[in-house]
């Protein structure tokens, strides 16, 4: 499995409670024709698989937006196997110092998936009906 950068949003096939979680997909793609978007897919013999959305801001600092595998390929390690790569790709190539993500309070599956790789939660925002878990990754030297 590879990341590849990617302009370019196709939608995935994901149950009903993920698709209510992940943005539009054309507010994906919107979102990718800015400066401060990167967007990747995980690609796994020639299919993409999986894809993010990472926005830069203030310097190196990343936030990760819409993460999200196919549900033909969950369950088998594969968003575990994307989010190292993509963790990797952003400190040694995009000089990340801080990576900070959200997930939907509930979703056990986001969270063990995030801890799992040193995110912690710094808060929990609740507004328009949504309540959000913010977190942030301690792996690129930010101590907190």
């Amino acid at each position: 499995m590879t990341i590849v950068k990617t302009k370019q949003y196709k939608p995935f096939q994901l149950n009903d409670e993920q698709a209510k979680q992940l943005s539009h997909p054309d507010k994906i793609q919107n979102a990718l024709q800015s400066d401060d978007c990167m967007g990747f897919y995980l690609v796994d013999d020639s299919i993409n698989i999986g894809f993010a959305l990472v926005r830069r801001f203030a310097g190196n600092q990343f936030f990760l937006w819409n993460f999200v595998i196919d549900r033909r390929h969950q369950g088998m390690g594969k968003g575990k196997a994307f989010l190292g790569l993509l963790i990797n790709s952003l400190k040694t190539i995009h000089n990340a110092k801080t990576i900070t993500t959200t997930y939907i309070y509930g979703n056990e599956a986001a969270k063990r998936l995030y801890e799992s790789f040193g995110f912690k939660q710094t808060d929990i925002v609740c507004e328009n009906n949504v309540h959000e878990v913010n977190m942030i990754y301690l792996g690129c030297g930010h101590s907190r």
